[in-house]
C-alpha cells in the first residue's frame, strides 16, 4: 500500500528528466528482520517495473499480528486449489476458462478500480462454474489536492500482492507441502511489450508483466519462504493463439466482448479502439477467426480516419511502423529493449518468436484493413 501512495502522489514532472522519481520510504513492521536483507531486491524489482528510483528503510514498531478470533467465511476457500489474477481482461477470461476446463479451481483474484468492476462481475458471474473470488481496491486518495499520476506503474506489484496473499492464505488454509499456484495470464506480446519506437522505450513501455519481473518476484517470495508459485501459463503465446486454443471456446465467445483491453477506458468508460492493447485486441480476434463484437469508440470504427488525428493517433501510428518494418526488424536487438531475457538459449528464443508471432498478427490486421 505504501509502494502504491508513492507511485500515486509523487509527481513525475517534478523529477529531474521529468520521469524518473527518486521515492524513499520508511516502512514500520511488526517484524522487519526477513525484510531487511532483502531490500535490494525488493528496489530492484520496482525500479524495473516503475522507472524510478526505489529506497526502502524497515523499521520496528508496525501493526502486530491480530489476535486469532473465530474465523469469519468472506471467501470459501475450500475446494479451491490455486490463485488466479482476474483482471476482466480477454486474457484473464482465457485464463481462467482454461484452468476450469483443465479441472482446476482457482481463488480469482481482482484489483477492483470502481470502473473495472462492473465488467469483472460480468465476466465472473458468465463462468461455467462458480468459484471464490477476493476484490480488493487500492485507490488512495489524497485530501491536499494531489493530483495522481496516471502511469500507475506499479498497479501489478500491488496486483501480483493481492494474489500472493490469497494464494499464501490457500496454502495455510490446506497445510500444502507444495507451493500454490499463482497463475498471471498474458499473451507473450504485451508481456514482453518491445518499446515500438526509440521515444517509447522509457516512459510509453510499459513491464507489467514481463517475464524478468515475475522472475524477481519469485525470488522475492522464495526467500522470504512464502509457499507460492507464480507462473504465466501464455508467456509464449499470442493473443490470437489464447483465443484460438481457448480449451471453452463457447463460453469464451459469449463473454469476449464483455472483457475489457484498452489502456484508457477508466476515463471516457468505453474501450479506444486505437491505443496498443486495443490494437493487438482487434488483431488477435482477426487471427483467431473469432467475431469481434467488442464495442469500441465509434470514432476509432475507421482506423484510417483516426491517422490523421495527430496525438490522438500516436498508439496507432506506431504500430502501423513497427508493423512495417516487422519483416526486416532485428527481433532479437529490438526485444530485451523493454527487459532482459533469459540467457538460457532455448527460452530466449521462444520470447523472441512469440513477440515476432504476435506483430505479424497486427500486421496481417493492419494489412486486411487496408493500413499496411
Amino acid at each position: 500500500m505504501a509502494v502504491t501512495a508513492a507511485d500515486t502522489f509523487a509527481d513525475r514532472g517534478e523529477a529531474p528528466d521529468g520521469w524518473s522519481r527518486d521515492l524513499r520510504l520508511q516502512i514500520p513492521l511488526a517484524n522487519p528482520a526477513p525484510w531487511v536483507p532483502l531490500r535490494t531486491l525488493l528496489e530492484e524489482a520496482l525500479r524495473f517495473l516503475s522507472g524510478d528510483q526505489w529506497t526502502f528503510e524497515f523499521l520496528r514498531g508496525g501493526p502486530q499480528r491480530p489476535a486469532l478470533q473465530r474465523r469469519g467465511n468472506r471467501i470459501r476457500l475450500r475446494g479451491h486449489d490455486g490463485a488466479c489474477l482476474f483482471s476482466g481482461g480477454l486474457d484473464s477470461a482465457v485464463g481462467v476458462l482454461d484452468l476450469l476446463a483443465a479441472g482446476r479451481r482457482p481463488v480469482l483474484v481482482s484489483h477492483s478500480y470502481r470502473c473495472d468492476a462492473e465488467r469483472q462481475e460480468r465476466v465472473w458471474a458468465q463462468l461455467p462454474e462458480r468459484v471464490s473470488r477476493f476484490a480488493a481496491n487500492a485507490n488512495p486518495q489524497s485530501k491536499l489536492g494531489i493530483a495522481n499520476d496516471v502511469q500507475m506503474r506499479t498497479r501489478s506489484f500491488n496486483f501480483i500482492a493481492y494474489g500472493v496473499l490469497v494464494a499464501a492464505t490457500l496454502a495455510q488454509h490446506r497445510m500444502a507441502v507444495a507451493p500454490v499456484d499463482l497463475f498471471v495470464p498474458e499473451n507473450g506480446l504485451i508481456a514482453l511489450n518491445p518499446p515500438l519506437t526509440t521515444r517509447r522505450i522509457g516512459a510509453l513501455s510499459t513491464r507489467t508483466t514481463h517475464p524478468h519481473f515475475l522472475k524477481l518476484m519469485q525470488r522475492l517470495l522464495d526467500l522470504l519462504e512464502i509457499p507460492v508459485r507464480i507462473s504465466n501459463p501464455y508467456a509464449l503465446r499470442t493473443k490470437g493463439e489464447m483465443i484460438r486454443g481457448c480449451a471453452d471456446h463457447s463460453t469464451l465467445a459469449q463473454v469476449a466482448h464483455d472483457t475489457v483491453s484498452c489502456g484508457k477506458w477508466k476515463r471516457p468508460r468505453k474501450q479506444c479502439g486505437k491505443c496498443v492493447p486495443c490494437l493487438i485486441r482487434r488483431a488477435s480476434f482477426h487471427a483467431s477467426g473469432m467475431a469481434d463484437r467488442t464495442p469500441y469508440d465509434p470514432v476509432s470504427q475507421n482506423l484510417a480516419a483516426v491517422l490523421p488525428m495527430g496525438e490522438a493517433a500516436d498508439d496507432l501510428m506506431a504500430m502501423v511502423l513497427a508493423a512495417r518494418q516487422l519483416p526486416t526488424a532485428n527481433i532479437a536487438r529490438w526485444v530485451p529493449l523493454s527487459g532482459p531475457l533469459p540467457m538460457d538459449r532455448a527460452e530466449r528464443d521462444a520470447l523472441l518468436d512469440v513477440a515476432r508471432r504476435g506483430m505479424a498478427e497486427v500486421r496481417a490486421y493492419l494489412t486486411s484493413i487496408g493500413l499496411i
